[in-house]
């Protein structure tokens, strides 16, 4: 802050000498000396605004800052260099407001990485702990963290259990337990005892990093709305010359002509959508929520409907086995789960991993299969121990002519209304029975669903599971059975997606950000759910909630609304402004000070409401 404040006075204390020598404090200064020093001084002032249109003159690009210096000079070479120079007195004071908010914004994104430590400590082989920097500390290193410490590195946790306060990442202060094997992200602060983890990623790509890296580039990117009103000011200019050359013949008053353009030339049009654009994504940012498209912000507020995968996105992502039913005497539920466990052991599906974590817990000897064949959207395949086994959904089985018995499928008709998911199970051709998995909805999820109803959105529920399980969900969210589509392959979803699409009105996918990444890109706006620990910058989704958190979704598509609708007061309130001052010095009414002010009030104006966009309270991204 300091820096930008010598930065502004530089810029302004030579006007300022100007203006002391013109008061008369001082001696006169002869006109034939006086003029090429105010030249020279308003030339350095200006310098950073000459570089910038010279850039973007290259680049074959407009630059409302050319329409600024041609009014500075045309007032030189008409003399009147008082006005010269309080005109740019007040564009400096209005650079140095715009670049204050810039500053704040730049700021904003610094507090996502001020907290991560300098240093770490590594433990070596012959258990010696020692302090590295944290450009130091590779992939694989025993990381130790002590209370109170933050992680200098993403890491996986070696100990049972730790508490973490993941703020910095998620947004969310209060701490939270974690068990071995859980991702411990850079800056996460330890709340409990001491552990060690193993380092996953260097410093550099560490999720923190990467959450800043692409936020930063988010910024520099214009939306829809950004790029219409470049061609906006653009065209403006273009008619305002005309305007100004117009009034110039009709009244001969040059001074009339000249206020006219210095009323309407749109200097503040520049930054109307990057500074709130900027605010938006940094905001987000701090708060877990991850924008990597500024283009989002625009598409987010138009979006009608809201489309949701269920497994890890409505529902925690984490089934448990609620009991096993045996259709043939020949196995017991040990044994038909020690068989399932030993296909999906390798398994990446969060049901697998049920079983497999089931079969764990009882002790069970899991032998592995000699082969298998994973079929997308449906199931296993396998042979073991010379039978061939199937191991899937009820159409999975059916599409090899294998059913269930009538009274067992009464039995799982009555589970799957208490939204369990039957997992069937076919050895040589024969049913043998069924592992009924079922998933927890979030605790957040029904508090969300409801807000987003009220704020009249579409939803729709796409997944994989089977219908009961599917509707039970639904009707829990108050949602209705026609707003549910089950048993859907990756392909399926897509095809779903996009027949929305073409309806006209455009669609959020909310998923889980791996599984569901072909119909997050599908969608208009992808929105992942808690993919920490993933590359960040190749993932599908357009919008990573990098908390779990299902509430910061209606709180994200009401901030873009915000930021969209900030921008358009800012563009109706600067115009209403720019054509006012404009009639007023026209009819020579006010004067050429008077219309400087007036087009400095437009940006003072557009700049403090832009700046509302950081009076955001936490609170407000996270529904009580």
């Amino acid at each position: 802050m300091t820096k930008l404040i010598l930065n502004a006075l530089g810029r302004a204390v030579l006007p300022a000498v100007i203006l002391v020598y013109l008061s008369r404090y001082w001696f006169p200064v002869p006109e034939a000396l006086l003029v090429p020093i105010v030249f020279v001084f308003l030339t350095v002032a200006l310098l950073p605004t000459a570089v910038r249109v010279a850039k973007n003159a290259l680049r074959r690009s407009f630059d409302v800052g050319a329409s600024m210096l041609l009014t500075i000079y045309l007032l030189v070479y008409l003399n009147s260099l008082a006005i010269a120079c309080i005109f740019v007195l007040i564009i400096i004071a209005g650079d140095f407001f715009k670049d204050v908010i810039l500053y704040k914004v730049r700021e904003s994104l610094d507090k996502i990485t001020v907290y991560l430590p300098h240093t770490g400590f590594i433990k070596a082989a012959d258990g010696k702990v020692r302090e590295v920097d944290i450009e130091k500390i590779k992939v694989g290193d025993i990381v130790t963290i002590k209370p109170g410490q933050r992680s200098p590195v993403d890491g996986t946790l070696l100990a049972e259990e730790a508490i973490l306060d993941e703020s910095v990442i998620t947004g969310e202060s209060k701490p939270i337990p974690v068990e071995k094997g859980a991702e411990v992200p850079a800056g996460a602060i330890n709340a409990g005892d001491y552990f060690e983890m193993a380092a996953k990623r260097v410093s550099a790509d560490s999720t923190i990093a990467q959450i800043r890296k692409i936020a930063e580039e988010a910024e520099k990117q214009k939306t829809p709305i950004a790029r219409f009103i470049d061609q906006y000011a653009k065209y403006t200019s273009l008619a305002t010359a005309v305007l100004v050359a117009v009034l110039y013949v009709y009244t001969g008053d040059v001074f009339r002509a000249l206020g006219l353009w210095i009323a309407m030339v749109p200097i503040v049009f520049a930054i109307i959508g990057p500074i709130s654009v900027s605010i938006g994504i940094s905001t987000a940012a701090r708060l877990g929520i991850l924008v990597k498209n500024s283009e989002v912000i625009e598409d987010l507020a138009k979006i009608k409907y809201l489309v949701f995968d269920k497994t890890g996105t409505l529902t925690i992502g984490q089934p448990k086995v609620r009991d096993i039913l045996v259709a043939d005497q020949k196995y017991s539920a040990d044994a038909l789960l020690a068989l399932v466990a030993g296909l999906e052991k390798k398994s990446e599906h969060e049901i697998g991993k049920a079983i497999v974590e089931e079969a764990e817990k009882r002790a069970l000897a899991v032998s592995a299969p000699s082969e298998v064949h994973v079929v997308k959207g449906g199931g296993l395949d396998a042979v073991s121990d010379g039978k061939k086994i199937l191991v899937g959904s009820r159409n999975f089985l059916a599409g090899s002519n294998v059913s269930a018995p009538a009274d067992f499928a009464n039995l799982v008709a009555e589970r799957e209304r208490r939204g369990e998911t039957p997992v069937f199970i076919a050895v040589d051709g024969k049913f043998v029975g069924g592992i009924f998995v079922a998933d927890a909805l979030r605790p957040e999820t029904p508090k969300a669903i409801s807000e987003l109803k009220k704020q009249g959105y579409d939803l729709r529920i796409l997944t994989g599971d089977e219908r009961p399980v599917a509707n039970f969900i639904a009707s829990t969210l108050g949602l209705d059975d026609s707003d549910v589509e089950a048993s859907l392959t990756p392909q399926g979803k897509i095809d779903k997606i996009e027949a929305l699409e073409k309806s006209g009105r455009r669609a959020a996918m909310v998923g889980d950000g791996i599984n569901d990444a072909p119909a997050l890109s599908a969608s208009t706006v992808g929105i992942a759910m808690g993919v920490r620990g993933t590359d960040l910058a190749t993932n599908a989704a357009n919008i990573v909630l990098v908390q779990e958190n299902f509430l910061k979704i209606p709180s994200i598509i009401a901030h873009s609304k915000r930021i969209i609708g900030v921008i358009k007061q800012d563009l109706v309130s600067a115009t209403v402004i720019h054509v006012l001052a404009g009639a007023l010095s026209a009819f020579g009414i006010i004067t050429l000070v008077q219309t400087a002010l007036f087009h400095e009030a437009s940006s003072v104006i557009v700049l403090l409401n832009t700046a509302r966009l950081f009076r955001i309270k936490k609170e407000n991204w996270i529904l009580n």
